[in-house]
């Protein structure tokens, strides 16, 4: 099996500027002070991205999407956890997509 070098190249973009991103966004919330409306977005962000992941593929008709989405939204309501709808998530996308066509 061979990688072409564009491939190779790109993944390798990709990962610096991930490492870029991660690394400064921790190095400048340093500089930001945290204040009560500050601690609100930053509390709200992993439903954010949770959602921010599932619903492009629920828009469009995926299944798993829309059952993960669902599933999430559900478990979010009753626990005020990150993790748990996050499994909910992901278990109800893999059943759904495990014993429906």
């Amino acid at each position: 099996m061979s990688v072409d070098a564009g491939t190779l190249l790109a993944i390798c973009v990709m990962a610096l500027a991930t490492v870029f991103n991660r690394t400064a966004g921790f190095f400048l919330m340093r500089l930001i002070p945290v204040t009560p409306r500050v601690r609100k977005v930053l509390d709200c962000l992993p439903g954010a991205v949770l959602v921010a992941l599932l619903a492009p593929g629920a828009v469009h008709g995926d299944k798993g999407m829309m059952a993960g989405l669902v599933a999430a939204v559900v478990a979010a309501k009753l626990v005020r956890n990150d993790l748990i709808p996050v499994a909910a998530a992901m278990a109800a996308a893999a059943a759904t997509r495990a014993f429906l066509p």
